[in-house]
């Protein structure tokens, strides 16, 4: 998602057939979804915030595979400072519309 010519978020929507833990791929050393300082949210099934994303997961049947993960990452690191709570209300919001708009019921 761009906000005039800079691109402002990047989203990472996932499939698979297991659960996953979202705090193991919140490593700020993961180059796609890794946040900076991540720490357990209550979202979905599973989720982490961190100061420049999130990353939430649930159970979300779609042929083989039962679960579905979105990742949010915000791209102007460090430019912008961003506060967890804008961060998690976004999430609280985006999260349940995405699960219904791909077929899946909030948890």
């Amino acid at each position: 998602m761009s906000v005039g010519k800079e691109r402002a978020l990047r989203f990472q929507f996932s499939w698979h057939p297991d659960s996953i833990d979202p705090l193991k791929f919140a490593s700020p050393d993961d180059a796609v979804t890794g946040l900076w300082d991540p720490t357990r949210m209550r979202l979905a099934e599973s989720a982490a915030i961190g100061d420049n994303g999130a990353i939430s997961t649930t159970r979300c049947k779609s042929g083989k595979r039962d679960h579905f993960t979105i990742a949010l990452r915000l791209t102007q690191e460090g430019s912008v400072l961003h506060l967890r709570s804008d961060i998690e209300q976004f999430m609280r919001a985006y999260m349940p519309a995405t699960m219904k708009a791909v077929g899946c019921a909030p948890p």
